[in-house]
């Protein structure tokens, strides 16, 4: 939670077989009080998700193989946070930015990221909840029929050193963009009159 750099959290917990979930919104104080009270919900079924409550300048890249987490700290892009979460996949925490960057602006970057690792960049292939590491992965078992660990495997913190010029890029493609459809429209009205 430090490494993200954020106050406040969301903390999810779903059912693994039942489906039913809730959600708290804690600081960081509250989140480590609950420890205690979320490993007996995870031990209970439950997987317990946590991702940075408000605007913040963090993406999250998950099901990433070694590979691909080499791929992206060869490009620049070394996340703030990694979490091993079945020993064939993990997430990535990336920080864009230190500051609040607009949520479009995370969705486009977080495409374009996954586009360059050759992963699947459709709305549902991006989630926004990571796992909290320390507690089971239920969405997993291993081959004794036992769910993993999700565990930290990195903790920078850092800004990744490509993010500066990659939100330039992302901002000058949302100025294109928006210029277009302005122009689009103010000749659709120019045909109405």
């Amino acid at each position: 939670m430090t490494a993200m750099g954020v106050s406040r959290f969301v903390v999810t917990l779903k059912h693994a077989a039942e489906g039913n979930q809730e959600e708290h919104h804690w600081d960081k104080e509250e989140v480590m009080h609950g420890i205690a009270w979320l490993k007996r919900m995870n031990a209970r079924g439950y997987d317990v998700l946590i991702r940075p409550d408000g605007e913040h300048g963090l993406v999250l890249l998950d099901g990433l193989t070694k590979v691909q987490l080499d791929t992206l700290r060869q490009r620049g892009f070394s996340p703030a946070v990694v979490v091993d979460t079945d020993r064939e996949h993990c997430q990535a925490w990336v920080k864009l930015s230190n500051a609040s960057i607009a949520e479009h602006t995370q969705e486009m970057a977080t495409r374009g990221l996954r586009a360059g690792l050759g992963l699947p960049t459709g709305k549902g292939n991006s989630p926004k909840d990571g796992r909290l590491a320390g507690l089971t992965n239920w969405a997993v078992k291993s081959k004794h029929d036992i769910q993993p660990y999700a565990l930290v495997i990195e903790a920078a913190g850092k800004v990744a050193p490509a993010a500066p010029a990659y939100l330039e890029r992302i901002r000058q493609e949302l100025g294109k963009h928006i210029a277009q459809l302005a122009k689009q429209r103010d000749a659709s009205r120019g045909r109405s009159r």
